[in-house]
C-alpha cells in the first residue's frame, strides 16, 4: 500500500521519475483544446506506472515538476510558482464542464485513512496516451495555438468603474493632480467613505482587485490589465 509521504520534494519518488519535459511539446500541448487535461491525464499515467499514489498532492507535485513554465501551472508574474489552485481545477474539475470525466475517485475528506486516488477513465486513458506519443516522438507535437480572444463580460464589469473614474482616467491621460485626498480614492474605488476605515478599506479593496487581475490575465490578453495594474502601484504609493 502507498500512502502519502510528508517529506521535501527532492527526497520523493516523485523527483526521480517525474524529470522537466520539453517545454515546446508540452506548451504545444497545452494551447490545444483540453490541453491542461491531458497534460494532468499523463501525470497520473506516469504516477500509476511508478507506484505512485495518485493523490491530489501527488499529481500537483508531478505536474509543478514536468511542466514548470506551462503558463497556467505558474502564479501569474510568478515563474517559480505553482499554481495549485488551477492545478485543483484541472484533477478535481472544479469550474469545469461536468462532461469532461477524464478522471475519477479522488482522496476527498480530511483524514488520509480514507482518501482514494484519482483514476483515469476511458477518456483519461486515451489523453494520456495521446500525451505520451508527443514526448516519445512517435506523433509529431501539434502547432500553438495562439488565443486571440475577446475580453469575458465579467472582465469589463470588473474593472468598468475603475476604468471610468476620474482619477483612472487622469492617470491614463498622465495629468494626475498634485492633491489625490481620501474622498477621491473612495469614488475611484466605489467605497463608502470612512476615516476609521480608510485604510483598511482601500488596503482590501486594492488587494481584491489585483487577484481579479492575475484571475483574468490567464486567460486573456489585455493591455488594459497592465495599465491597471500599474495604476494600483501608483495609487497605493500615493495612499500611505
Amino acid at each position: 500500500m502507498y500512502g502519502i509521504l510528508e517529506m521535501k520534494i527532492k527526497d520523493h519518488e516523485i523527483s526521480r521519475v517525474c524529470g522537466d519535459h520539453d517545454v515546446g511539446k508540452y506548451s504545444a500541448i497545452a494551447s490545444q483544446s483540453s490541453g491542461y487535461s491531458k497534460l494532468c491525464c499523463y501525470a497520473v499515467k506516469k504516477l500509476n506506472e511508478n507506484e505512485i499514489t495518485a493523490s491530489y498532492e501527488n499529481i500537483c507535485v508531478a505536474l509543478w515538476l514536468m511542466f514548470p513554465k506551462a503558463e497556467k501551472f505558474h502564479i501569474a508574474g510568478f515563474d517559480d510558482m505553482p499554481d495549485t489552485d488551477y492545478m485543483e481545477k484541472v484533477i478535481k474539475l472544479r469550474s469545469t464542464a461536468n462532461n469532461q470525466g477524464y478522471l475519477t475517485g479522488g482522496n476527498v475528506g480530511y483524514d488520509k485513512k480514507f482518501r482514494k486516488p484519482w483514476q483515469l477513465t476511458r477518456k483519461g486513458q486515451l489523453y494520456a496516451n495521446e500525451v505520451e506519443s508527443v514526448f516519445s516522438g512517435a506523433v509529431e507535437a501539434p502547432e500553438i495555438i495562439k488565443k486571440d480572444v475577446e475580453p469575458p463580460d465579467n472582465f469589463v464589469n470588473t474593472f468598468s468603474k475603475l476604468w471610468e473614474s476620474d482619477l483612472y482616467i487622469q492617470f491614463a491621460k498622465n495629468q494626475v493632480p498634485d492633491l489625490v485626498d481620501d474622498i477621491l480614492v473612495c469614488a475611484t474605488f466605489d467605497m463608502n467613505y470612512s476615516q476609521m476605515r480608510f485604510k483598511g478599506d482601500f488596503k482590501r479593496k486594492s488587494e481584491q482587485f489585483e487577484k481579479y487581475l492575475n484571475s483574468f490575465e490567464k486567460d486573456i490578453s489585455d493591455k488594459r490589465i497592465g495599465q491597471t495594474r500599474k495604476f494600483l502601484a501608483w495609487l497605493r504609493k500615493v495612499v500611505k
